[in-house]
């Protein structure tokens, strides 16, 4: 009978920490002209910007962008930097402030080609991606929309086998590389939940390549004691990159709120080409880190009265 190895006899395996810089991780796993590009965050909450900006910063182009069910200014702002080819999702906009500009003109002039999914797609395809399984059925009902008439690259038929029924499918979406937003991680990609998790688990689940953004950056036994919220687990992430209000000017649940000041005037810049340019030029090519961007912004005043406070 085979006897377990005592413990000091087994080999040391020194862990590898996977923590790096924004420009790093964007340099190193993002390249020009990246086949499928999945950004995580919902409405105006957990969107991962720190490192969006530096892949605009970079001028990394992405042949096709997916989002989660309800996208705004972090798909908002690739497309109107001109590198993104073709989106899959089921809205971009900005909720109660508006609608968005740059993807609005960009499907309507033609320059942005639009895969139009509804919600459960987003949701059904990368559960499918996760899983390696070839399609996931829906529920009866949902095939009464026109969606798979207009999009049939994303939608099909098959018949159930059990019941000999015609039923809507959802494809797998695999993406290259997926860019989520958790509060924590340890040093070696274990990511943390503090609030709501949307789809970038699936994501996560689903992509080739992992990118974690941070607020901070824990101790190995902070993840090890917080099982439920842990739900990243370090073999699948390839970078962890640490940015405090990194989400900025959407917000990081249980650490800072969105910034709707900030938010308005955004949205303004993009009521033009001309303007959204003078936008990108000012907070974006014009700083050169994310240090630079908060200063630009408003600084630590205004970052920390983001802080524990309503959404403003």
């Amino acid at each position: 009978m085979n006897q377990p190895l005592p413990a000091a006899s087994l080999p040391a395996v020194e862990r590898r920490s996977k923590v790096v810089t924004i420009k790093e991780a964007v340099s190193n796993l993002i390249p020009d002209g990246l086949p499928e590009l999945a950004i995580g965050g919902m409405h105006m909450h957990n969107n991962p910007m720190a490192v969006l900006r530096e892949i605009v910063r970079q001028k990394r182009r992405v042949k096709r962008l997916v989002t989660s069910p309800s996208a705004g200014v972090n798909a908002d702002l690739l497309i109107g930097a001109g590198l993104v080819g073709e989106v899959v999702t089921s809205y971009i906009g900005f909720e109660h402030l508006g609608l968005s500009a740059n993807f609005r003109r960009g499907v309507e002039s033609g320059s942005l080609k639009l895969f139009e999914v509804d919600e459960p797609h987003l949701v059904y395809g990368l559960q499918a991606g996760a899983g390696g399984i070839p399609f996931i059925p829906y529920p009866p009902g949902l095939e009464l929309s026109d969606l798979h008439r207009i999009n049939p690259e994303y939608y099909n038929f098959t018949t159930d086998p059990y019941t000999g029924r015609r039923v809507m499918t959802a494809r797998p979406i695999k993406p290259s590389v997926a860019v989520i937003h958790c509060q924590e991680a340890d040093p070696y990609g274990n990511a943390i939940f503090r609030g709501s998790q949307f789809t970038d688990r699936q994501m996560a689940l689903a992509a080739e390549t992992v990118i974690v953004q941070v607020e901070r950056v824990v101790p190995n036994e902070v993840a090890m004691t917080w099982p439920s919220g842990s739900t990243i687990p370090g073999f699948l992430v390839s970078a962890v990159v640490e940015a405090p209000f990194g989400c900025h000017p959407t917000a990081s649940h249980t650490y800072y709120s969105f910034d709707e000041v900030v938010l308005r005037d955004y949205i303004k810049s993009g009521k033009t080409p001309e303007s959204f340019d003078a936008y990108l030029q000012e907070h974006i090519y014009g700083t050169e880190d994310e240090a630079a961007y908060l200063c630009k912004v408003g600084g630590a005043a205004r970052l920390e009265s983001l802080v524990g406070g309503e959404a403003r």
